[in-house]
């Protein structure tokens, strides 16, 4: 019997857990896109798996044609130099270094599915790294949103999630021409 036991536990030793993980849709709708992360520290090498899904059938799309570009305040730190081929669907090897805390855009480009090519279909994560932009030296303006579904999904005003998220949306979206 604990032989049995020890049987049944051991995958859960040997799958990786990942502490934060994003899943958002292509501009046109073809994939869902999921990236996970452990806890990012600024100069030190950072798995990034990604994982592209068919909406559909909510499994992994196999033969994707895509390209990762990485920026930074419009900067752009790391570009794959071409369209690259995953015939599983998912990116297990992909790791990059981030240089100091802020916000860092992770833009995901597919152009093929299943060796067909397809316009280009694109979706931007947004990844905060320390502190730097979770806590602004400057006050926050009162914009008067209360990020309710936000809070609804987190328990609490006061979670960090929301916290970033309230941010993002006064710091970010709020400080563009359509934001204001």
């Amino acid at each position: 019997m604990k032989f049995l036991l020890v049987f049944l536990l051991i995958p859960l030793f040997t799958i990786p857990a990942f502490a934060e993980s994003q899943t958002l849709t292509t501009d046109q709708g073809t994939l869902d896109v999921k990236i996970s992360y452990e806890d990012i520290k600024t100069g030190e090498l950072t798995k990034l798996p990604i994982e592209f899904i068919n909406p559909t059938t909510q499994k992994t799309q196999v033969h994707i044609d895509y390209r990762i570009t990485i920026s930074e305040s419009d900067k752009i730190l790391f570009q794959t130099p071409n369209l690259i081929h995953t015939s599983e669907g998912i990116i297990n090897g992909f790791k990059f270094e981030f240089p100091q805390d802020g916000l860092y855009n992770i833009q995901v480009d597919a152009e093929g599915i299943l060796f067909t090519p397809i316009p280009k279909e694109s979706v931007i994560f947004d990844i905060v790294v320390g502190e730097a932009v979770a806590q602004p030296s400057t006050p926050i303006k009162e914009e008067g949103g209360g990020c309710l579904i936000a809070t609804a999904t987190y328990g609490s005003e006061l979670a960090p999630q929301v916290q970033m998220l309230r941010e993002i949306r006064d710091n970010q979206l709020m400080n563009t021409e359509s934001g204001s």
